[in-house]
């Protein structure tokens, strides 16, 4: 079935499911009252005419397809983080198998975020971005076509001190950067209201995961215009587990677990109705296990692993038993493979740990229609240190010359078990005992680190906004100044040396919202974005100038219009420009030896929004992606030597997208909201290149499908609540379907999520959380290093927890 076919058959399912049953909804859920700026909205007030969800940021946006998540609805849900939240957000997709670090918890080996099938996606907290464009958390250069802007978004900041979560598909709103092509995700924090009010949370579950907070929130002094919000939580969990999807097996992700607190502090000072200051300090730290990959159950055995550790340290034998050949890596070459990180996490501790200390102090001089004028300062400082060890041959290197050594004319079975046994790890899921010997005599378990990374940004950003008549001007810029430092101890002396990378930027917006009729605006927009070279300072404080010296004005126009009081569209454009990093500016490998370009390109947007009924609700939204200049790493003919060379060059890339949801309210106790996703993304050569004919994974001689075959080609979503006095539950159906057998151990996946919520009295609530309700075996990546199945999602996981209002 063709991409457009698909369209029409999921647009005809849903507007069907909606015309046979009377609705109204907003995919925004809990929307019967929550608070803005300490202001209770109505439920007949939190939607603008146009049909969008306001908020505190909601005046940046014209149109868009734009999704909130309120406080309400996380407290009747409980989401125990950020990913949890977002992830029934239609079109976004995690890469997070079960545990929090990823890899290292600096580079992202199984953790980021795409929207619609990208991955440059901008992280935001109260409008303000928290990367840094000095970061290396992803890779130091873009080569194998990652887009993300390396922010972990469940290290951002913890539950308690979210009050709402926009996310914003594509680039629907001009302050938040011309490289936010997939979207924004913004969080907005939460305030202290009038009334004093404290809550203490705890629940447990599965896998010994346990969740702590409390939080006091209110307001002080005559007039209550003081307003403070505090919370302090702890998170922690054991071995995530899970379901094998080849063998069906339940397995235990050996060296998953986590602990993680948090601290956040709130102060607002409201001197008048436009004029106000507010102080948020954000602390957050974690220690994660580094699993990397699931076991594959199906080579999870003794015999199994001696025979996988042998190939991948000594080599290769003959019948006889005689050393033949060198080693095998890698899954394709020696199935299994991955089963030796077992030891990394298992065995030896390997682990990766976070702090941040965030600052953000605004002051707003001026409210106008909406629109806030203020300046603001603010600090990050992010500190990242990984410990990642394992051996895998008694001593170290030289394992296939022992063996020739033992055995130059081969060995029988009983002396090479014998050999293995005293010579090579051993099988993590067996004798426990013997795993501790071989670690006691490799040098212990993984220590403390000694080298770490501390990302620093220090900042000024000043926004003034006017309304002129029709027009609602809004004027920023933004100062960033963003620091990357490596530090390592010196065990010699114990001393610390550190290098440090640095970049400024200046990022500047000037919008205007043209209330061209009371049914249509139009806001045109002029983006700057100015990035410096990169500057390396060494460990004796010598500067070096790098490249990297760039910068860009990118227009945007964005427009929404309103035909009735029950249906608008939107329409939006913008010119794409998305920085390199630093190893980029110097990659010069592969065909043509020439330095890679800053990604640019163009992104359009379009939707439509209908009310059906004073209960039914439906809308489209389509955007689409050409990109002139996108890196990837494509296997291009080298006319000079006559060979195929993996080459980084600035490709064309062209993504499509499409979402429809609709929405039902069957009376005042049940809701449905529905959705159907789609995105295809296709990678073009130049005018000049050749590329291999047989590329793609497993010898795909289609490189399109081969990129699309790296996540489910179709995601839809049933998000059914039934609410009703003291009782709220809730069901969440999430099915990816065209998932290819390249990536993938099925084609399809089916995976539940169920809570209920009840008030006992009115201050003390119990919950029940089960996420993967049907205990499911599935993945969202793959990895072809590892092989299929190796990135599987966590099993079936039940929490039981009671919150309680003082």
């Amino acid at each position: 079935m063709n991409f457009d076919k698909k369209y029409g058959a999921a647009a005809a399912m849903v507007m069907l499911i909606s015309f046979a049953s009377t609705s109204y909804a907003a995919f925004d859920e809990n929307l019967q009252g929550y608070t803005l700026d300490t202001v209770l909205v109505e439920a007949d007030s939190t939607k603008d005419k146009f049909g969008n969800t306001i908020t505190e940021q909601s005046y940046y946006r014209t149109g868009g397809d734009v999704k909130v998540i309120t406080r309400e609805e996380i407290e009747k849900r409980h989401y125990t983080d950020l990913t949890e939240a977002i992830k029934r957000i239609p079109g976004v997709t995690f890469q997070n198998p079960g545990y929090r670090g990823g890899e290292y918890g600096y580079s992202f080996y199984n953790n980021g975020v795409s929207i619609n099938g990208d991955t440059r996606v901008i992280i935001l907290v109260d409008g303000r971005r928290v990367d840094n464009t000095a970061s290396s958390r992803i890779a130091g250069n873009s080569k194998t076509g990652s887009k993300s802007t390396g922010v972990n978004l469940d290290q951002v900041t913890n539950m308690e001190n979210v009050d709402k979560i926009e996310v914003i598909k594509g680039p629907g709103a001009s302050v938040y950067g011309a490289d936010a092509t997939g979207g924004v995700i913004n969080i907005i924090t939460r305030k202290g209201g009038k009334d004093n009010v404290g809550t203490i949370d705890l629940s447990t579950g599965s896998w010994d995961k346990h969740k702590y907070s409390i939080s006091y929130s209110g307001s002080a002094g005559e007039d209550k215009s003081w307003h403070y919000f505090v919370s302090a939580n702890r998170d922690m969990s054991g071995d995530t587990k899970y379901k094998d999807g080849i063998v069906g097996g339940n397995g235990t992700l050996g060296g998953s677990k986590w602990k993680e607190d948090g601290v956040n502090i709130r102060l607002d000072k409201d001197f008048n109705e436009k004029q106000n200051l507010k102080i948020w300090y954000n602390f957050k730290q974690g220690k994660d296990g580094y699993p990397i990959a699931v076991p594959n159950l199906k080579y999870y055995n003794a015999k199994d692993w001696n025979d996988i550790i042998f190939k991948a340290t000594v080599g290769q034998l003959d019948a006889d038993n005689k050393l033949v050949g060198g080693t095998l890596t890698g899954d394709v070459k020696n199935p299994g493979y991955h089963n030796l990180y077992a030891l990394d996490g298992k065995a030896y501790g390997s682990f990766s740990k976070f702090k941040n200390n965030d600052l953000d102090i605004t002051y707003t001089f001026n409210k106008e229609n909406g629109m806030d004028s203020f300046v603001r300062v603010y600090s990050q400082q992010h500190r990242y240190a990984h410990r990642d060890k394992y051996q895998w041959y008694i001593n170290g290197r030289g394992a296939a010359d022992a063996y020739k050594a033992a055995f130059p004319d081969g060995a029988n079975n009983e002396q090479l078990q014998a050999w293995i046994k005293d010579n090579l790890a051993p099988f993590p899921g067996g004798d426990q005992e013997a795993l501790k010997e071989w670690v006691a005599k490799t040098g212990g378990v993984a220590a403390e680190p000694t080298s770490w990374h501390d990302e620093n940004n220090r900042g000024i950003q000043l926004q003034y906004a006017k309304s002129v008549g029709v027009n609602d001007i809004i004027a920023s810029i933004t100062y960033d100044k963003s620091k990357n430092y490596s530090r390592r101890i010196n065990t010699a002396d114990g001393s610390t040396t550190s290098t440090h990378v640095d970049r400024k930027s200046i990022l500047g917006y000037i919008q205007d919202k043209i209330h061209v009729t009371d049914k249509w605006e139009i806001t045109p927009a002029l983006r700057y974005s100015k990035y410096d070279a990169f500057e390396t300072t060494d460990a004796s404080g010598n500067t070096t100038q790098g490249k990297g010296d760039t910068h860009e004005i990118t227009p945007v126009i964005n427009t929404q219009y309103m035909f009735d009081d029950s249906s608008s569209m939107y329409l939006g454009w913008t010119k794409v420009f998305r920085p390199l990093r630093q190893g980029d500016y110097t990659s010069v490998d592969g065909v043509f030896k020439t330095p890679l370009l800053d990604e640019k390109g163009d992104a359009w947007t379009f939707g439509i929004r209908k009310d059906l009924s004073d209960k039914t609700s439906v809308a489209i939204h389509y955007d689409w992606t050409k990109m002139s200049n996108a890196i990837a790493t494509l296997p291009i003919f080298d006319v000079t030597t006559g060979n195929i060379t993996s080459t980084a060059v600035n490709a064309k890339e062209d993504k499509k997208s499409f979402n429809i949801t609709a929405d039902h309210k069957f009376d005042d106790h049940v809701t449905l909201s529905a959705s159907y996703s789609h995105m295809k993304d296709e990678w073009k050569a130049k005018n000049g290149w050749i590329l291999d004919s047989s590329w793609g994974y497993n010898n795909s001689s289609d490189i399109n499908v081969a990129i699309n075959s790296l996540r489910p080609q179709n995601h839809y979503s049933l998000n059914l609540s039934y609410e009703n006095g003291k009782l709220y539950t809730g069901l969440l159906t999430n099915w990816y379907t065209g998932c290819s057998s390249y990536a993938f151990t099925s084609n399809r996946f089916l995976v539940l999520d169920w809570n209920l919520n009840y008030d006992i009295t009115k201050d003390m609530t119990a919950y029940v959380l089960v996420t993967n309700l049907t205990n499911e075996a599935y993945e969202t990546s793959y990895n072809s290093w590892n092989g299929v199945g190796s990135s599987a999602m966590p099993g079936r996981c039940i929490m039981v927890g009671m919150k309680y209002k003082f």
